[in-house]
């Protein structure tokens, strides 16, 4: 344990990243790829057979309008070396993606605190959607990073007065463009523009908004183009149909509520333990001057706000589709652990009892499923061995933490990534494997693939 904290302060950035890309690529294990997500294994496996084009091509050879051709073409260059797609092939970017926004996490709390950057990535792995986002290889993944770099460059421009690093703002813009087209640059600005507003930063507010329009118009013309290019006129207006207005305007029931509502209770503890911690400390917003970690709070609120909004006013609502608010939502609720006037003494002190207790929920959903299995009519199908084998494990740490680390200075810290930990192997053996299994079974074109890159 020593080595591992001296390993994590020496190089926190690269023991984040390494860590949880190790995580995110064992949560992809399973034999095929279902759902909508299948589409992709016919993009790259066409490019990896006939090389590069400008729109996703399925198996059918007709371009598909809906995405832009980065990740394909990310996961045709981690395929190429082997010559084969694979479940790893597959899932890598989208691994090396969240594990880079958990990186910028980091870095954005740490700007005030280490230990509130290291709270707040063990609450984006207690975090459901995100985790299943990974999992189910959401191209949402990638707004969630360009978002966090965009604020973490805005705010930390202002907070270290080095507005060298604004310029690199845009190039995540445009990133986010290429890799989920307008709206891939749309929800980044909405949460850099926020922050400008209300830290009434009028100039460079009109600024940023001029320069964000402008990268948006040229996105949107050389999007247009490709498509052109492609496909002629009729694809081109598809591809802007679908990637602009039949978002806003679809055939889906508006439901204002939704993400106000289920679609946010999705994400879980991280979200809850937010909504918490805006609840009690909103007060202390309004007066001037601010505390800097107060500060920080209310831009992460109007993040949290913000993206919500936007993403309310498409008929269209998935879960998914707001995992941008992962890293504002953790670092929300990792104030607890930061707050030094003890409003929150008693629910940190609930939560660690949680997290050590976490681990029997395992057996017990387990022994909830057989019972079920015995009068449904579609057995769930948990991964037992994996639960039984994840409890022991966890078991003998619980014991080593609690002989060991009962008067450690960083006991919260441990305790929280024990809690992460049952949450993760849960998440595996229980929720996935279910849901796996249920999905197969529906899954009329599943792509069997192999596991390992070779």
């Amino acid at each position: 344990m020593e080595v591992l904290t001296r390993q994590l302060a020496r190089k926190p950035c690269l023991s984040i990243f390494l860590a949880a890309i190790s995580i995110f690529m064992g949560l992809q294990y399973k034999a095929a790829i279902l759902n909508y997500t299948t589409r992709f294994v016919d993009f790259s496996q066409y490019m990896l057979y006939n090389g590069m084009t400008l729109f996703p091509v399925a198996d059918d050879l007709k371009p598909y309008p809906d995405y832009t051709i980065a990740n394909t073409f990310l996961i045709y260059l981690s395929s190429l070396p082997f010559g084969r797609l694979s479940i790893l092939s597959m899932g890598l970017p989208y691994c090396i993606a969240a594990a880079l926004m958990l990186v910028f996490t980091y870095k954005l709390g740490a700007l005030h605190e280490k230990k509130w950057g290291l709270h707040a990535i063990l609450f984006s792995l207690f975090t459901w959607a995100f985790l299943d986002g990974v999992n189910s290889l959401a191209l949402d993944v990638y707004p969630a990073l360009f978002t966090v770099i965009c604020f973490y460059l805005a705010y930390s421009a202002d907070y270290k007065q080095d507005h060298s690093r604004l310029i690199f703002v845009f190039v995540a813009l445009a990133l986010g463009f290429v890799f989920r087209g307008p709206i891939g640059l749309i929800g980044p600005a909405i949460v850099v523009g926020s922050y400008y507003l209300l830290s009434k930063q009028w100039s460079r507010l009109f600024w940023f908004s001029l320069f964000s329009g402008l990268l948006f118009g040229i996105g949107v013309a050389l999007l247009a183009w490709a498509a052109y290019v492609q496909g002629g006129e009729a694809f081109m207006r598809e591809v802007l149909m679908m990637q602009g207005l039949d978002r806003i305007a679809s055939d889906h029931a508006p439901r204002y509520y939704f993400y106000f509502t289920v679609g946010l209770l999705t994400y879980g503890f991280t979200a809850i333990f937010a909504l918490m911690v805006i609840a009690r400390t909103y007060k202390q917003f309004f007066p001037q001057p601010r505390p800097p970690e107060t500060s920080l709070l209310f831009y992460l609120s109007a993040w949290l706000i913000a993206l919500l909004v936007f993403f309310t006013i498409p008929n269209s609502k998935k879960a998914r589709y707001i995992l941008s608010i992962t890293p504002a939502i953790s670092l929300l609720a990792a104030y607890i652990f930061v707050d030094k006037s003890g409003i929150f003494q008693g629910v940190k002190k609930w939560l660690l009892g949680f997290c050590l207790k976490l681990p029997m929920a395992g057996p017990a959903l387990a022994l909830f499923t057989l019972i079920y299995n015995q009068y449904a009519t579609t057995a769930l199908k948990p991964n037992y061995p994996g639960i039984l084998i994840s409890l022991a494990v966890l078991l003998v740490a619980r014991y080593f933490i609690e002989r060991n680390y009962s008067r450690h200075p960083q006991r919260e810290l441990i305790i929280l990534a024990f809690g992460a930990t049952a949450f993760l192997s849960l998440d595996a053996f229980f929720f996935n494997s279910i849901t796996y299994h249920l999905e197969l079974a529906n899954e009329p074109t599943p792509k069997f693939l192999p596991y390992w890159f070779w």
